[in-house]
């Protein structure tokens, strides 16, 4: 996940992504931001990574992204979200509760979120306030996901270190940003 203050270049973590990863672009802010969108996009594509754009249907359209990725509000406040981009598209979505993601079951499933990221796992520097969930929250929506064929992934305070506390966890990803920026996670 990129994010506008934790990595300001994101060109740069791109190409040591390993190649079952994807990149969900979220630099909402930048005064740059098509410029830098296009450019991770054709990055992404010369590596084949799938390319998600966070929360900006028009954006994605435009550059022909793989997919978009929803704030958990957004999903809530607007779940005919998932009608209106094509079909063909990734789509995920971020969830902080166990409401959430039954909620997201109940759409139809052929718009039905392909992957949901739970967090936070773990106390995490991007919502510094934010509670981590206990390991038996995590796996009530963990299964919740699995019963409703959505994918769970793994997102907050993700780090070479903490990564070691997910092993025996039936997430079947991760996200962050932390690890891409300096540390390098374990392989499996």
């Amino acid at each position: 996940m990129t994010d506008d203050q934790r990595m300001p270049n994101p060109e740069a973590a791109i190409p040591a992504l390993p190649r079952d990863s994807m990149v969900i672009f979220r630099h909402y802010d930048h005064p740059r931001r098509f410029q830098i969108a296009a450019s991770l996009r054709t990055i992404c594509r010369a590596k084949g990574i799938p390319f998600l754009v966070a929360n900006d249907v028009s954006l994605a359209l435009r550059l022909d992204a793989d997919g978009m990725h929803f704030p958990e509000y957004r999903a809530l406040t607007d779940p005919g979200i998932y009608q209106r981009i094509p079909e063909y598209f990734l789509h995920t979505s971020a969830c902080h509760s166990l409401q959430t993601i039954r909620r997201l079951a109940l759409l139809p499933k052929q718009i039905r979120p392909d992957s949901v990221l739970i967090s936070p796992i773990f106390a995490t520097q991007s919502h510094p306030g934010a509670k981590p969930m206990s390991n038996n929250k995590a796996n009530q929506m963990i299964r919740a996901c699995q019963q409703a064929n959505m994918v769970p992934i793994g997102l907050g305070g993700i780090s070479a270190q903490t990564i070691r506390n997910l092993r025996t966890s039936a997430l079947a990803s991760v996200a962050g940003i932390g690890f891409s920026v300096g540390s390098h996670l374990p392989s499996r």
